[in-house]
């Protein structure tokens, strides 16, 4: 048997606040990005405002979500700066003995980016993941016609993301100036 909605508690009289609260605040979708629950690094205040911004315009970013949101910036955040690192020192490094390994700032970025990569399936940053959380609502577009199969390639590229902006070597300006 589903649960009731927060609306079907309510017209019944069985809605309790101390009860449905926490889940009446898990179901509302925010409508603009609030400031991050912790404070964040520059990059990761970056990823933060981009990709939050992102879930916002898809309708897939709730309350409940913020802070997997900054802990998912804070690891893209760490795998930028350390992949800045070992560019800068090189992704080996010749140990004293003569055998050459990975870099510890490569090994720490590789590191970063496997838990981001988790966190981002949980979040819906990905295709796939998307498609598992919203369903095939999420590739529904208003405005297509539905018997074109080809009618993506009409569509306007994204603008390119601030991560692979970094990845590239591209520093963009920090916002506000």
């Amino acid at each position: 048997m589903r649960k009731k909605s927060i609306e079907e508690l309510k017209k019944t009289g069985t809605y309790r606040a101390d009860r449905h609260a926490k889940r009446e605040a898990a179901g509302n979708l925010l409508i603009e990005l609030p400031a991050p629950p912790f404070a964040l690094a520059d990059e990761a205040a970056q990823v933060y405002n981009e990709e939050g911004t992102r879930l916002i315009k898809m309708k897939m970013l709730k309350p409940s979500d913020l802070r997997l949101l900054a802990m998912y910036a804070t690891e893209m955040g760490v795998y930028i700066s350390e992949m800045q690192a070992a560019q800068e020192e090189g992704i080996t490094v010749v140990l004293p003995n003569g055998i050459s390994a990975a870099s510890a700032h490569r090994r720490a970025a590789e590191q970063a980016l496997k838990l981001a990569s988790g966190l981002a399936d949980k979040l819906g940053l990905n295709p796939a993941s998307r498609a598992r959380l919203k369903g095939d609502a999420a590739f529904q577009n208003e405005g297509r016609d539905e018997n074109d199969p080809l009618a993506f390639l009409n569509d306007e590229p994204e603008e390119e993301s601030y991560i692979l902006r970094m990845m590239r070597g591209r520093r963009p300006k920090p916002p506000g100036n």
